[in-house]
């Protein structure tokens, strides 16, 4: 389960957004500026976005035998985080968007989240190919 690369990779978007949590949820003197993740900074605070994809990539993590529906979750979670990023961009300056952390933090997202979804498929392949033996 763990030794899958997948599983670390969503470990560690679990642990990027643990420690966001801890850095906006701190207290309003050391956390981050209200003006990060611009308009979606709501949804971040007031709708717990970022434990709830804690608790999807965790939870993920425990399903490894079901390999479609990870894939389905974490085409969800993509979604979600596309969304996130035209919001950041949506009644804010080019260059207000640009210099906004929230930025990297939903590419880096995504990018991890690609590599997870191709180790994913890789499995899919070599059980696939497995079966074809039997």
């Amino acid at each position: 389960m763990i030794q899958r690369i997948q599983s670390l990779y969503m470990l560690l978007l679990a642990l990027i957004n643990i420690i966001l949590i801890c850095l906006i949820d701190s207290d309003p003197s050391n956390s981050l500026p209200i003006s990060y993740f611009g308009y979606f900074r709501t949804y971040i605070t007031d709708y717990y976005f970022l434990e709830i994809l804690s608790i999807l990539f965790f939870t993920n993590i425990f399903l490894f035998k079901y390999l479609n529906f990870q894939l389905n979750v974490l085409r969800f979670i993509s979604v979600v985080l596309i969304f996130g990023i035209i919001n950041l961009f949506d009644e804010r300056s080019l260059s207000d968007s640009f210099k906004d952390p929230g930025l990297l933090y939903f590419s880096f997202s995504l990018f991890f989240i690609s590599m997870t979804f191709n180790s994913i498929k890789k499995d899919k392949a070599i059980i696939k190919s497995s079966n074809r033996l039997r």
